[in-house]
This record gives C-alpha cells, structure tokens and sequence, in this order.
C-alpha cells in the first residue's frame, strides 16, 4: 500500500510553520521535508510502500509544480491553506519589501494589471479547480484564518485527511515569521536605495544580507517617529477594500469549498 499526501502551501499562508512545527510532530506517515523537496518522488518511489507527506511552498511555480508531482503520484491527496486576497497580497509585498525589493504598493499590484503580481494570480479557486482536475483525490482546502483562530481543529482535519495523529502538546502555538511594522520596512526600503540587500547566492545571503537587514530591523523598532523615513509605498486602507471586494465572489466560493472538504 502506498499513500501520498502533497502540501502546496502559497506563501504567507502558515507554510513555514507547518513544514517545520507541525508536520515533522504528525504520526503515522514519514514527512519528507521541504529541503528533500527534489529528490521526494525518488524517496517515495524506493520505499515502494507506506504514507507520504511532501510540502513545498509554490507562488509563480504553482501550477508547474502541481503537475510535476501529478505525473507520477496522480492518486496523491492535496492540501493547500489560502488565505482572503487582501490579507495576502499585502502580506506579499511586506516580504518582498524585506527582502530589498523596491517596489510600491501601486507597483507590486494593482487592478489594472500592470504590476508584479497580476490580477489572475490572486483567484484562489481557479488553484482548486487546477488541484481537482490534476489529481484523482478531492484537495482538502483549508482557511489561513483557521489556523490563527482554531489551530487545533486546523490540525484536526489535516490529520483525520492522511490518516495521522498526533499529540496536542508537542505543538507550539506560535507564529513562525511576523509581519514587520511599516515603520520596520519604511527604514528597510530606505536602506536598500544605497545597498543590494536582495538575498541572491547563498554566500550573500548568509555573509552579506541577513548580517546587515535583521540588527537594521531590530534597531527601526526603536526609531522616533520624526527619525522615520517619510515615504508613501504602503496601500491606503480604500485600496485595500476595493481588493477586497473585487475578489469577493472568488474568496466566497473558496470558503464554502473548505467547509465542504474532508473530514
């Protein structure tokens, strides 16, 4: 017998908390970590028999990836958490601000079309409809706000899907990554006019980038107000909204969808 289970976590939806403090703590089924991602097909494969869990988390590469996974494992269940497109998109671009990319809100997305992330990138059923269509299991689709609300039905239905158990006091009850405050990202963006703080090669990354952005955002916490840099990249709370209600139909065709998948 051989069962596999296939996570495909968007970013910024509680991917990095459950690849490394929750599903290493499920029983039941061998977790093939995020970092074997490449090689999990051939792991599975030599094992021959037994249940599997792979994640890895996928933006651009979402549906490359999911097909990817799909030729040899068709009969794999999916699982992908989402969360309300607002809430996302802003999340988004708080990262990449961290990460040293200079873009403005307006840059990094809009309604018309013309930024980073576009306007078909954040209807989420679509990505339902491409899991349902590539594998033969019905996706177990769960709710970000879930997991921040009521984690241990969140872990419930994760579990009672691929089989598992697993014990309530093995898992901590935190956030992985917290959101900066503008504060933080303003004097980051600042900084990353006069330095190249974007993350590439692991050498700079580790002796050059993470060195410099984490004691920068450590010390902006502590800044005065009038020390800030006074500069408009954020999106005003009426963008926000309009994004909110632009994707209204999509976000509540996904919602019904999660109370109607799995246990």
């Amino acid at each position: 017998m051989l069962e596999v289970y296939f996570h495909v976590g968007l970013g910024k939806t509680g991917t990095k908390y459950l690849q490394f403090d929750f599903f290493p703590k499920l029983r039941g089924i061998e977790y093939i970590h995020t970092t074997k991602y490449r090689k999990s097909k051939k792991i599975i494969k030599k094992r021959g028999e037994g249940r599997f869990l792979v994640s890895r988390e996928f933006d651009e590469r979402f549906e490359r990836e999911v097909r990817w996974f799909a030729q040899d494992f068709p009969d794999a269940g999916p699982i992908i958490v989402l969360r309300r497109q607002d809430e996302w998109i802003l999340s988004q671009f708080k990262r990449y601000v961290k990460n040293g990319h200079r873009y403005r809100f307006k840059e990094f997305f809009n309604l018309e079309g013309t930024g980073l992330f576009k306007v078909e990138d954040l209807y989420f059923h679509r990505r339902i409809e491409l899991l349902e269509e590539t594998f033969e299991r019905r996706p177990l689709v769960l709710l970000y706000d879930e997991l921040r609300e009521e984690p241990y039905r969140f872990f419930d239905r994760i579990a009672q899907y691929t089989g598992t158990t697993y014990e309530r006091e093995s898992i901590p009850l935190r956030r992985r990554h917290r959101s900066y405050s503008e504060k933080q990202l303003k004097v980051i963006y600042k900084l990353s006019e006069h330095l190249d703080i974007v993350p590439r090669g692991i050498l700079k990354k580790y002796l050059f980038v993470y060195p410099i952005r984490y004691p920068v955002l450590y010390l902006a916490r502590y800044l005065p107000a009038k020390a800030v840099p006074e500069l408009d990249i954020f999106p005003s709370r009426e963008e926000l909204e309009s994004i909110r209600e632009f994707y209204r139909d999509d976000w509540e065709r996904c919602v019904e969808y999660a109370r109607c998948t799995g246990p």
